[in-house]
């Protein structure tokens, strides 16, 4: 659990860092050098950018992050200019260009880069790349300019003349005290068809002035760590990636605690992952002092008085449903 907990504290910290980072507002703007060292963007066009200074030598000292954002079903491809060069060094541990296939520090590598070759096309597995460039005090080089364009991903199926297929209506909508979020919904209301592939919202409306606290009461993924394949999304407010507040796709899933009204939680299930599956609870609740009309659950949580004793765990720990016995 206290692995869990400060994996989520990394994903904020890493969100709230790229939120600071300036995004892009038009379309085929360059993310420029010196004056603007890092950018958010998701410019739809693409676009390129290069190291501080391009096409004169780096400056020293200098770390720059941009990350990049496709829309769903695409893919990013960076082209780099064969002018180029970057210091070179063992592991390329000093100056170097770092990229990653998701939106974090902490996304799976795809490669670090230095030295006088340019490393020509590179392309994301998914909607997501991360890159910094990173200069050391000494023995700066030319450095690099790279163009960004955005790709359909062929991991998808496409329509004939090159139009993607519509994401699945597979939307769902609950609201109230508390509920339950069941992957059995998709099958029960036919969603999708048999042998699709599985990409369902549901969306949780909390009554106003309220939170949400989330359980896991089953989950099941059937290739686990395996994300591209399966994952349970949770977002804080809306299904926007900066509010993506935890991603399960391993063998465990913990408990969210969300910080507003509006929680998303999306399922994704290749073809081949059909007998992934989750149930889980959501219980709105006010932060204390609690009211006559609500019930202290010990753990910073007010709930509505009728989950108490109604034999559902709706606290963090089970202060509603001890001492029942004869009251209901």
């Amino acid at each position: 659990m206290h692995r869990a907990w400060v994996l989520l504290i990394v994903i904020e910290e890493g969100f709230a860092l790229a939120q600071k980072i300036k995004e892009t507002q038009n379309a085929g703007e360059s993310l420029s050098n010196a004056e603007q060292c890092g950018q958010w963007t998701r410019n739809i066009n693409g676009g390129l950018f290069t190291s501080p200074n391009y096409p004169n030598s780096y400056p020293p000292n200098k770390e720059c992050v941009y990350i990049l954002e496709a829309l769903p079903r695409q893919r990013i491809q960076l082209a780099f200019d064969k002018t180029y060069y970057i210091e070179n060094s063992f592991e390329c541990r000093f100056d170097h260009i770092e990229i990653r296939d998701g939106p974090f520090g902490f996304s799976p590598l795809i490669d670090r880069f230095c030295g006088a070759k340019s490393p020509g096309v590179v392309t994301s597995t998914g909607r997501f790349m991360w890159i910094k460039f990173t200069s050391d005090e000494e023995l700066e080089g030319l450095g690099f300019r790279v163009k960004y364009t955005f790709i359909a991903d062929p991991d998808f199926h496409l329509h004939v003349g090159g139009l993607l297929n519509p994401i699945p209506d597979c939307q769902f909508e609950i609201s109230g005290s508390d509920g339950v979020i069941r992957s059995s919904q998709v099958e029960e209301e036919d969603k999708i068809k048999n042998g699709d592939a599985l990409d369902c919202i549901w969306t949780i409306r909390a009554p106003p002035q309220s939170k949400i606290y989330l359980r896991f009461l089953e989950y099941q993924m059937e290739h686990s760590n395996e994300c591209k394949k399966n994952f349970v999304a949770v977002y804080d407010g809306s299904s926007a990636i900066e509010n993506l507040k935890a991603k399960f796709c391993s063998t465990v899933a913990n408990d969210v605690m969300l910080d507003t009204g509006v929680g998303v939680v999306r399922m994704w299930a290749d073809e081949n992952s059909r007998l992934s599956r989750f149930r889980m609870l959501f219980t709105s609740f006010v932060d204390p002092p609690c009211s006559s009309s609500t019930f202290f659950c010990h753990s910073n949580m007010c709930i509505n008085n009728s989950l108490v004793c109604n034999g559902v765990q709706n606290c963090v720990y089970p202060w509603d449903e001890n001492h029942c016995k004869g009251l209901k």
